[in-house]
């Protein structure tokens, strides 16, 4: 019965790291893949005034950012571990959930959340075809 548990646990962790790693850790040019900052041609589409909430946003979350890659690093590595710890997984999930939350409130505060996360540019979503959505997200 224990194993059982733990197994489900375990499989419920691996299920949230791989919907948490396919698509938000990946992205715009930084380490957490906000795309907010210069990066390229997009960027420079924006009228003046967006692109200082851009980066204003983007020097607002840097913190949050940093903390959400080092704790994505840290589950992949415990993840990967001969013998992964179901209960430590679980934390560091919860953890990474709460940061992107943090984040994304940031970006609507900011009035900046159109441009950034899942429904940021190039992000899954309405619009772009079938499967014409990216995978820029926080």
């Amino acid at each position: 019965m224990k194993k059982k548990i733990i197994a489900a646990v375990l499989v419920s962790g691996l299920a949230v790291s791989t919907v948490a790693m396919a698509g938000w850790g990946r992205g715009g040019g930084n380490p957490a893949g906000c795309y907010c900052g210069q990066q390229g041609g997009y960027y420079q589409q924006l009228d003046p005034a967006t692109q200082e909430k851009l980066d204003a946003f983007y020097n607002d979350t840097a913190d949050l950012r940093k903390q959400m890659v080092m704790k994505q690093a840290e589950h992949r590595a415990l993840l990967n571990s001969d013998n992964p710890d179901p209960a430590a997984a679980s934390k560091l999930a919860g953890e990474l959930f709460d940061l992107r939350t943090s984040i994304t409130e940031k970006a609507e505060a900011a009035g900046v959340d159109q441009y950034v996360g899942p429904r940021g540019p190039r992000g899954g979503g309405m619009g772009r075809g079938m499967m014409g959505g990216g995978g820029n997200r926080f």
